[in-house]
């Protein structure tokens, strides 16, 4: 084998490693997110007396330990405004004649089908099977709830693009013009993901304004904070911001599971991170009256600012800049390689 070809066999290799280790990271982290979900300490409304709320935190510990906590509210308005304000995830009314069950599947169907087989199960122990209410049911063109997931991937993923291509192909532009050109993309960003989702295919109708600013907060955030880790770190800046944005960003989110019914590390991390809490603020401003939207709003502002400060680091230290200077300094007069060339 010439030197050569063993060189770019050795390239090679070098980067089916690197593939297989993606491969593997994706895999371990997707599966370990998603394959066995299940709730852990979710807040349920309970109207009814303190004996009952009790018994019914008694009774929902044996069926899924530290899955539920129990929350009394003084009357059924209280508990349905909680649920409608996202604050709990379901409510049992025990006081009415026949006891009934308050969901509201907004929140994901796969969890809210799990809080109401939990809360069937607790009302069915006295005796008296309970009737379920949806309060925010899902409509007909979303009926498993996945549109504000794809909403978000489909905004994450080419917004990710966009920011390490800039800080690639255009780090010998000036700086305003290419956060100018982060600012204008997050705009219309926003505005074509909300066209598409509402008017276009109608799968997240009636609060255009809603979906597309938190879109353009996505979108901003994440080009952003790409572009500016790359301008700084080069391409290892642009892997971390793929490891944090896409690898950790995405298996954090919930997906349609919901962060809630994740492991431990994942529900801690998932709304620091933009996809998480982008998620969770589409689905509040769209199915819940822009309730519980201030905290990931400021998550998405916060990677923005973030990503802009990068940027503005990798102005005097990123890799470009001390390849110029290492130049200057080769070039300078009085250099010993210099000098000798000249004589």
């Amino acid at each position: 084998m010439t030197p050569s070809l063993a060189a770019d066999a050795r390239a090679a290799a070098r980067l089916a490693l690197g593939g297989l280790v993606l491969l593997f990271a994706f895999t371990a982290l997707y599966v370990t997110a998603f394959h066995a979900p299940r709730p852990k300490g979710l807040d349920i409304g309970f109207v009814g007396t303190s004996a009952q709320a009790v018994r019914a935190q008694r009774a929902l510990d044996a069926a899924a330990d530290g899955g539920f906590d129990v929350r009394r509210y003084p009357s059924e308005a209280a508990a349905r405004a909680a649920l409608l304000d996202t604050t709990v995830r379901g409510v049992v009314v025990a006081d009415a004649p026949r006891e009934r069950v308050l969901v509201a599947q907004a929140l994901g169907a796969a969890p809210t089908e799990t809080v109401t087989r939990a809360l069937l199960g607790l009302s069915a122990r006295t005796g008296a099977p309970a009737v379920v209410q949806d309060l925010r049911p899902l409509p007909a063109g979303d009926r498993r709830g996945l549109s504000s997931l794809f909403t978000i991937l489909g905004t994450l993923i080419p917004s990710l693009v966009f920011g390490a291509l800039l800080s690639m192909l255009g780090r010998r532009l000036d700086a305003r013009a290419r956060w100018t050109a982060v600012a204008a993309y997050a705009v219309l960003a926003g505005l074509v993901a909300a066209f598409n989702v509402d008017v276009l295919v109608g799968a997240l109708p009636g609060d255009f304004v809603g979906i597309a600013l938190v879109c353009g907060l996505l979108a901003l955030s994440v080009s952003a904070a790409a572009h500016g880790l790359g301008h700084l770190g080069g391409p290892a800046g642009i892997a971390f911001a793929v490891v944090m944005l896409m690898l950790l960003g995405v298996s954090t989110a919930g997906g349609a599971v919901t962060y809630e019914f994740e492991p431990d590390f994942y529900g801690a991390l998932s709304q620091l991170l933009p996809p998480g809490a982008a998620l969770t603020a589409v689905r509040n401003v769209q199915y819940f009256d822009w309730a519980a939207t201030l905290a990931p709003l400021v998550v998405l502002g916060a990677w923005a600012a973030g990503g802009l400060a990068l940027g503005l680091l990798g102005e005097r230290y990123g890799p470009h800049v001390r390849a110029a200077a290492r130049a200057a300094s080769a070039a300078a007069p009085g250099d010993p390689a210099t000098a000798g060339s000249r004589a």
